[in-house]
């Protein structure tokens, strides 16, 4: 199991309107990318948590669908109209998971 792990810092100024926007969106790939097999969006709680606002994890079976989803039109549609707009910065890792 891949753990796709995505910290954002959002551009001064983005509402939580826009924000919950763009968690509403992200929670829903699932529903156009059947091979997710979990994820979360919300806020980062770390104490420290001024570099990193928020967090995505995004659950994969293995580093085949990590290519597949990052090139998933689905995918690629929020990260562009939805995460694009209100997006400063991001940083991304993958790391595997063994149960």
């Amino acid at each position: 199991m891949i753990h796709h792990v995505v910290c954002f810092r959002f551009k001064p100024g983005t509402t939580p309107e826009a924000i919950a926007q763009a968690a509403q969106a992200v929670l829903g790939m699932p529903r156009e990318i059947p091979y997710i097999r979990g994820i979360a969006f919300g806020p980062n709680l770390a104490p420290n948590a001024a570099e990193w606002s928020h967090v995505l994890l995004v659950r994969l079976d293995d580093m085949d669908a990590v290519n597949r989803y990052a090139a998933d039109p689905a995918h690629v549609r929020v990260v562009t109209e939805v995460l694009g707009p209100i997006r400063e910065a991001r940083l991304a890792v993958d790391l595997e998971v063994h149960a």
